[in-house]
Order: structure tokens, then C-alpha cells, then sequence
């Protein structure tokens, strides 16, 4: 990590070690679970000190090559996950097709007047009451989505509690008697980041993420359930899946 004794600028040490820790990374220097040296760790490791280190992670963080998870730790960013979008698109079961262990942070869920889009979908009544859940959907731990999905309350009534309950959609709709439902619609696009989904997605603020609109419905063709999804985009690809 010594500059040397050409008289060319030097780039700043952090960027050094960014650097060099880049190449590392490429070199499958951190296969197996893909942890990073602590900032600690790597100041003493390139005779640096912590805030150099801590600069560097910083970079890659920004590179969308590793991110922060929650605790503490630098962790590699894991492959794309193959994410089907079909006719029963799940979330649990998507994650664990890939081996992964699928689970939720719950942010919010509440009562509240729906948003134009959000009546429009759902066939309620301007200014009608909604059932709102965010939620961050996680694979090992790593976030990979930030999800707010809509419900009509009338219909619904103290879903919000069986939901913190179960921790599922499908499994708090089954308590209405709705045990089966598919996906009618689903739009997608990509987009930059807010501050607030690179916060809760962990991602570089420079990454697209892939944002998902779509609207489930009943045996009978009554629409249910309205979402709108962002996926952290260095983290899944979907995978569109033929109707039977």
C-alpha cells in the first residue's frame, strides 16, 4: 500500500485499498460465505487506519460489490436470484426454489385511505379504507425487496392482525375463506433508487432496482390484492413463466 516515488499523483490511500480489495473480490478471495474482513481486520491487515477502511468499504458498498447487513459486517452481493413471475407468483416459495431461506421484516401495517392507483385496481370507491402492509422481503438474510400491498378493508376486516400473526398473505387470506388466488396483472419497470429503498434494500444509490405493479384476484375475478414492489436490481432477475 506504499505510494510510490513517481512524481504522477497518487490516488487517495482509500481508494487503494478499495481497489485492491476489488481484485480480491474478482479473484474468489471471498467464496464460502462471502463475509469481508471487519474495518479493523482490514486496517491492520494494509497498514491503514479504521476511516481509510472504513472509505473503502464505503466505495464498494457504492459499486454495488457488497453491502451492509443488519448486526454489522461487509458481505459479498449473492447471484441473482431467478424470480418467476407467473399466474401463483410467492414470494416464500420463489426463494426457497433457489435454496434460499426466505424471510420478512415487517415495517408497517395499518388502516388508511387508498391512493387513486391503489382504488382504481382494487375496484373501491374513491377515498375508501385500505388494508397497508410494508414489508422487506429477505433470501439468507440479505434484502432483496421493499413491497407495500393493499387490501380492501370492508372486505377484510382486522386483516392487519392476522398478518402480523402469520407473516403471510396467503396464509392470512385463507382465514376469509379465499384459499386460492393468481396474479392478473404485473408491470414492471426500472428505475433509480429513492434514499429510502437504497436504506432499506442496502443497495448502491447508483443501481436500478425494479419496480412491480400488480394486482391478484379471486376464484371468482374479483381483484383482492394490489402491490407495489421494488427488487434491489444487482439482486434478481425475473423469470416469466407460461400459463397451463
Amino acid at each position: 500500500m506504499r505510494p510510490n516515488s513517481s512524481a504522477e499523483p497518487q490516488e487517495p490511500r482509500w481508494k487503494q485499498l478499495e481497489q485492491k480489495l476489488l481484485q480480491d473480490i474478482q479473484g474468489g478471495k471471498f467464496d464460502g460465505a462471502g463475509r469481508l474482513p471487519s474495518e479493523h481486520e482490514l486496517a491492520e491487515r494494509f497498514g491503514v487506519n479504521r476511516h481509510t477502511a472504513r472509505q473503502a468499504i464505503a466505495g464498494l458498498v457504492q459499486r454495488g460489490v457488497i453491502f451492509k447487513r443488519k448486526g454489522g459486517g461487509s458481505y459479498l452481493v449473492p447471484g441473482m436470484i431467478d424470480y418467476e413471475i407467473g399466474e401463483r407468483t410467492r414470494f416464500s416459495t420463489n426463494v426457497a426454489l433457489q435454496g434460499r431461506e426466505p424471510s420478512r421484516t415487517l415495517l408497517e401495517v395499518d388502516e388508511r385511505t387508498a391512493h387513486a392507483r391503489a382504488c382504481t385496481a382494487l375496484e373501491m370507491a374513491e377515498g375508501e379504507m385500505a388494508v397497508f402492509i410494508r414489508v422487506i422481503g429477505e433470501a439468507d438474510g440479505i434484502p432483496i425487496s421493499i413491497g407495500d400491498t393493499y387490501l380492501p378493508a370492508a372486505r377484510f376486516q382486522d386483516f392487519g392482525t392476522i398478518y402480523r400473526e402469520t407473516m403471510s398473505i396467503t396464509k392470512a387470506l385463507a382465514r376469509y375463506g379465499v384459499h386460492d388466488y393468481t396474479r392478473e396483472t404485473t408491470r414492471v419497470i426500472a428505475r433509480n433508487p429513492s434514499q429510502d429503498e437504497v436504506q432499506h434494500l442496502r443497495q448502491s444509490a447508483v443501481t436500478p432496482i425494479l419496480a412491480v405493479e400488480s394486482i391478484d384476484i379471486d376464484r371468482d375475478k374479483r381483484p383482492i390484492v394490489y402491490h407495489e414492489t421494488r427488487f434491489a436490481g444487482e439482486r434478481v432477475q425475473f423469470v416469466v413463466k407460461r400459463g397451463d
